[in-house]
């Protein structure tokens, strides 16, 4: 993309810095990762790069500029990739049709607002009603997911409406895959179901996108992300029988 090293500050377990690493794996760009530790105190490094909000990931480019929020860095990638001609056909990560490419905006922003803080929600909300109630949630925007997905795929494996790559919209819901398997897995839930009441097309897509090459490559472990909700659950005191 660039002479020089792409560095990612971020988490192994965070879906957001996955959803980066995902694209930079996907355009074929060398990076390293640089771990941020946990915990309440955000490290001078995180603060100097992301002043703003102080979260991860951000991308640091080779020249010492840093791009923050995922989704931007995500469209970060795809731009450079565009201008410097690497983008072949079929491998968008945004439609060249600017209505769809607006439209893969719109879900992108869904899954971040809607669709993640109530899946957050159901392993740490602090009362059990309320955790019922994120699961609800959980499931009302995985409904909408699922039409979206029949709009926007043209019947193809992906959200970006081809067969061989995912785009951005399969990364913006693809890179919490292992979070909702954990709260699966935790809750005893069944949140994608291939039931045809309940969300056939997006249990198709969930498998597809977990077996691409760059999903294996990135994306953490269940268990691993099962460990580390545990972790929050006791760090935030929240009990669940």
């Amino acid at each position: 993309m660039t002479a020089g090293t792409m560095r990612v500050l971020g988490g192994e377990v965070s879906p957001f810095t996955a959803r980066a690493r995902l694209a930079l794996d996907l355009r074929g760009v060398a990076y390293e990762l640089l771990d941020e530790p946990l915990g309440p105190k955000k490290s001078d490094r995180l603060l100097a790069a992301n002043p703003v909000y102080g979260k991860i990931p951000v991308l640091l480019l080779p020249d010492g500029r840093a791009i923050c929020e995922s989704a931007v860095i995500v469209q970060y990638i795809e731009d450079v990739a565009r201008e410097s001609g690497g983008a072949e056909a079929g491998s968008l990560l945004l439609p060249d049709d600017p209505y769809e490419r607006a439209m893969h905006r719109f879900w992108t922003a869904f899954i971040d607002d809607k669709f993640w803080p109530a899946l957050d929600a159901v392993s740490l909300a602090p009362t059990p009603g309320a955790r019922a109630q994120a699961a609800e949630d959980t499931r009302a925007a995985l409904s909408l997911l699922e039409e979206a997905f029949k709009d926007r795929s043209n019947g193809r494996a992906f959200f970006s409406g081809g067969d061989a790559a995912p785009g951005l919209l399969d990364l913006a819901l693809g890179c919490f895959l292992p979070a909702l398997r954990a709260c699966e897995r935790l809750h005893g839930l069944s949140l994608i179901d291939a039931s045809a009441t309940a969300t056939p097309l997006l249990d198709g897509w969930s498998q597809r996108f977990a077996a691409h090459p760059a999903a294996k490559r990135v994306l953490p472990d269940t268990e691993k992300v099962v460990q580390f909700t545990r972790f929050l659950q006791a760090q935030f005191r929240v009990h669940v029988s």
